[in-house]
């Protein structure tokens, strides 16, 4: 019993094995879906677009009449499309210095990852309840 309640007996090795392989299935097909459905140059233009957001600082004080507020905005789209620039830049440097680690290649990669995580998770929990109704 190996430590297990008496009451509730130990499957046989061949259904426990299939109950572990299959969650392994799962994560696969959900990995390889993700990995060719992803576009990965939107995802990267929505995070080059919030962490412009995060570091481009924003309204300031002195802004009082409109000419100031105009000039401030001026600065600040200037400001976000110098940064937008530099990290695009950054990341064409990254795949010219490392083209076996392309940033759209890791992209797919961790969504990949993502998706057969959560496949798993949900596919574990879905089995568990309908496990525990018998």
């Amino acid at each position: 019993t190996r430590g297990f309640d008496i009451a509730t007996p130990e499957p046989p090795w061949p259904i426990y094995y299939f109950n572990m392989a299959d969650g392994w299935i799962v994560g696969q097909i959900a990995f390889i879906y993700a990995f060719n459905k992803v576009k990965p140059a939107e995802i990267v233009d929505k995070l080059i677009s919030l962490i412009i957001d995060i570091v481009t600082p924003g309204r300031g004080a002195g802004e009082s009449n409109w000419w100031m507020r105009g000039l401030r905005s001026l600065e600040q789209s200037a400001e976000r499309t110098r940064r937008e620039l530099d990290i695009r830049s950054d990341l064409r440097q990254w795949d010219e210095e490392f083209p076996f680690a392309h940033h759209e290649l890791i992209v797919r990669y961790a969504v990949g990852a993502l998706a057969s995580t959560a496949a798993i998770f949900i596919y574990g929990k879905a089995r568990g309840m309908i496990y525990r109704k018998r």
